[in-house]
């Protein structure tokens, strides 16, 4: 459950930002570890005034909004749904729509690195000193807290799949960081002997994070084969918005008083270089964040153009089939902004089962228009046609677009 609440000292933004902060089952800017491939809900009761968002800003406010595997984003009641895949990074935050700081940090991690993590509001809590407690660091962290640690790192650096898949693979790089890990286990356990629990815990940490650092850089065949799925769909998708960007940015380009704004294209094609490199290298991880980087940079210059433009052609029609190749390009611009809405509107779940619902009547009409256009019946194709326009305007509408 997320609610909002006055911040207290342990909400991790407490004095920058709103006043108010986000409290997740009953604890300030909670931190939470979401594990890649498994779905998270939010039951969210904030209200009007603080939408719900998931993020990749620390600030929040709007920006930077984490789209992927995210549904109901920007909601005060409701669910909000998450699937951390293979590109998502590794920090991501909760936060406020239209307030600063509110919302707290979410580490993604890969299956089975969930006990890897150390939080930092634990690791606040066993560095601050009791009034009691002077130099000695054997009453910061206890002997037992370290020994149950470092079984599980020993477990997970020495016994998991990762591990086999590390010291069986190939990649020198990642072996070269899973030695280093083992090295620093190694020390944690030297660290224990001697009474210096506090040393310990740092340097069991710093083991567990070269491990996971490490079996990223050798990951499992399932994970593999989502991020090349992943990587396909990104090429795809960047190569649909940008034709889109194109497409409308030619027929704004004629509209007097259009202030548009524009995409380096450029840079844009030097990003999808670089990601088919690495994507053709088996480097899908990078391939993939610098995809959708490109695709958020093409979709955000569209919204612009979806929330300002009013789609004009001539009107002046001396046949009928020029009236129906008007009303056909009509039809096929509205349909170019639906998959636009929904990237940058980020709609409720039922909200996109609504817009789903006109788009298929859209499309039935489009068919049966298309059979008409064929035996040239121009008059009733132009009126299934306009038809079928409107309910296309009508699922933009659902999504929020006027």
């Amino acid at each position: 459950m997320v609610t909002v609440a006055e911040k207290d000292a342990t909400h991790p933004n407490f004095g920058i930002g709103s006043k108010l902060g986000m409290v997740v089952d009953g604890v300030q800017g909670k931190e939470l570890i979401l594990t890649r491939g498994k779905t998270y809900a939010f039951k969210v009761e904030t209200n009007v005034q603080h939408d719900f968002y998931l993020t990749t800003s620390p600030v929040g406010r709007g920006a930077e909004v984490l789209t992927e595997g995210v549904t109901g984003n920007f909601t005060y009641r409701g669910i909000v749904t998450f699937t951390p895949s293979g590109a998502t990074p590794d920090i991501a935050y909760y936060q406020c729509r239209n307030h600063k700081a509110m919302g707290g940090k979410l580490h993604i991690v890969d299956p089975g690195e969930e006990g890897t993590v150390v939080l930092e509001s634990v690791q606040s809590r066993e560095e601050a000193p009791s009034a009691n407690a002077g130099n000695n660091e054997t009453s910061i962290v206890s002997e037992s807290q370290v020994n149950q640690k470092i079984s599980f790192a020993e477990m997970f650096i020495n016994q998991s799949q990762a591990a086999k898949r590390i010291t069986q693979g190939t990649n020198a790089d990642a072996l070269a960081i899973y030695r280093q890990s083992q090295e620093t286990l190694a020390a944690a356990r030297e660290s224990v002997d001697l009474g210096n629990f506090g040393q310990a815990m740092s340097s069991v940490d710093e083991a567990l994070r070269l491990m996971s650092e490490a079996s990223r850089l050798v990951p499992s065949a399932a994970q593999i084969e989502e991020q090349r799925s992943r990587f396909e769909e990104l090429q795809e998708g960047v190569k649909t918005f940008e034709a889109s960007y194109t497409k409308n940015l030619q027929r704004l380009s004629g509209q007097e008083g259009k202030d548009i704004d524009r995409l380096d294209l450029e840079e844009i094609h030097k990003m999808v270089d670089q990601a088919t490199r690495l994507g053709n290298d088996g480097q899908y991880v990078e391939a993939n964040r610098l995809l959708a980087r490109a695709q958020r940079n093409i979709t955000a210059v569209l919204s612009k153009m979806l929330d300002n433009t009013t789609v004009v052609y001539d009107k002046n029609f001396d046949t009928p089939l020029e009236e129906y190749e008007y009303e056909l390009a009509r039809y096929q611009s509205y349909e170019e902004l639906v998959p636009i809405a929904i990237e940058q509107k980020q709609p409720s779940k039922r909200a996109i089962e609504l817009m789903d619902q006109f788009v298929e009547k859209a499309k039935g009409l489009k068919d049966q228009a298309d059979q008409e256009a064929a035996s040239e019946n121009y008059t009733t194709t132009i009126q299934m046609l306009q038809a079928a326009t409107d309910h296309l305007q009508r699922a933009l509408q659902i999504a929020g677009v006027r």
